[in-house]
């Protein structure tokens, strides 16, 4: 039963990571600031949330 919640959380993670972030990205407002990040050169990824608000 273990094997079976564990695949079925696997595929849940797979589903939004591969079908509905990408979607979420296509929206006007995410794919602009996803532009911003890119030309200011910074990394997502290793933004703290008290650096969002600097560079907005």
């Amino acid at each position: 039963m273990r094997w079976l919640k564990l695949m079925a959380g696997c595929a849940v993670l797979g589903f939004v990571w591969l079908w509905i972030l990408p979607q979420v990205a296509q929206y006007r407002r995410v794919r602009e600031h996803l532009e911003l990040l890119d030309r200011r050169n910074i990394n997502a990824g290793a933004m703290y949330y008290t650096e969002v608000e600097e560079h907005r």
